[in-house]
């Protein structure tokens, strides 16, 4: 049985730095982007919220977003102005522009593209509807630390760009993320807020070492209620938007990481590329476009067979997931999104996997989608 995960382990070896044998983060991430100053806050939607906030937003505004990307993108926006939900390209995972053309009004004052994924948004282009129509651009690029790497769509053409550092991400502490503004922000540095004290990060790691040994079947339920102990109460909820400094602890993690950062993308490139050579006809390949941070590997099934293949992999040990398998706007508002909601099933694509293992889940998703025809 392959026991193979999503989840990106928290790695001993980047834990503990001697103090200058790492750039300070996130300095060299800056210096991939268009802007000079970083906060950071305690999550990836805090970031979006403070964005929204520190432009001046009100409820009466409207914010346009991805129909298609995580419950806490709708929830972040719903908490300063109005969130309307725009389709995404029937070919791609990104926000439809012509769809939100048909979207703005005299009260749209801001946009929020989503490198869904790791997949990088055609920026430019949107930079372009966001002049037309005179809109706010805060990027979402909670997937795409590492699509820096190999994208110069990500963090140059936005007023802000928001990253995550949940525990899913190659780039981790555990929770937290980060937000890039302009230069004439007035976010404030608050205080030092260490979220990994030593019993947390040590408990962590000893869980997901359990965790990354557990068949597939069974890995999924256990790490939602037991390494993320917020997932089922307070997944997508803003409880503090407190700007905050990196504890030295905190900016040795992720600068160890952040310098590992370009070999584990490309792995994951690696392992998305023999995905698309190896998997039989009828699964839909994620698009192969360049700069892909391939975050999640994920196909479209077709959707009266996507739950039953879905099943079948948990059963033989293969980590796959669902996610998104629901959109943020309402039913039928947002057809294309709908669809594909109802079809995604992601493989595992993590740059721990080597080259053998991902070849065998290639053998092991065709004899289970040959068998399930």
């Amino acid at each position: 049985m392959i026991a193979v995960t999503e989840y990106i382990a928290l790695e001993s070896n980047g834990i503990v730095r001697p103090d200058g044998d790492a750039e300070r983060f996130p300095d060299a991430l800056l210096r991939q982007t268009a802007f000079d100053r970083a906060v950071a806050l305690p999550s990836g939607r805090a970031a979006l919220w403070y964005a929204l906030r520190d432009a001046g937003l009100e409820q009466a505004d409207e914010v346009l977003i991805p129909s298609f990307t995580d419950l806490s993108v709708k929830r972040a926006v719903g908490m300063v102005a109005r969130p309307v939900p725009v389709d995404v390209e029937p070919d791609s995972y990104n926000l439809d522009l012509e769809d939100a053309r048909g979207r703005v009004t005299d009260r749209t004052a801001a946009i929020v593209p989503t490198h869904l994924w790791g997949e990088p948004i055609d920026m430019r282009a949107v930079a372009a509807f966001a002049a037309e129509h005179d809109l706010l651009v805060v990027e979402d690029a909670a997937h795409a630390l590492g699509t820096t790497y190999t994208s110069e769509q990500v963090g140059r053409f936005s007023d802000y760009c928001l990253f995550s550092f949940r525990f899913t991400k190659e780039v981790t502490s555990y929770k937290g993320g980060l937000l890039l503004l302009p230069a004439g922000s007035t976010a404030p540095r608050k205080r030092v807020c260490d979220r990994l004290s030593p019993a947390k990060l040590g408990g962590v790691l000893a869980l997901s070492r359990v965790l990354d040994s557990i068949p597939g079947q069974l890995y999924h339920p256990l790490r939602n209620r037991l390494l993320d102990p917020y997932f089922r109460t307070s997944a997508g909820r803003v409880t503090d938007v407190t700007p905050q400094s990196f504890s030295e602890r905190e900016r040795s993690l992720l600068a160890g990481q952040y310098e590992r950062l370009a070999d584990r993308v490309a792995a994951r490139r690696r392992h998305a590329s023999r995905y698309d050579e190896g998997l039989v006809e009828g699964l839909e390949r994620p698009p192969s476009v360049p700069g892909h941070g391939y975050f999640r590997y994920s196909l479209r099934v077709p959707a009266s067979r996507r739950d039953p293949l879905y099943r079948a992999l948990q059963r033989r040990g293969i980590g796959c997931s669902k996610s998104y398998s629901y959109t943020v706007s309402a039913p039928g508002e947002c057809p294309v999104a709908d669809r594909t909601a109802d079809r995604v099933l992601n493989l595992p694509v993590h740059a721990g996997l080597d080259d053998g293992t991902v070849d065998r889940i290639v053998d092991v998703v065709n004899a289970t989608w040959d068998e399930l025809r």
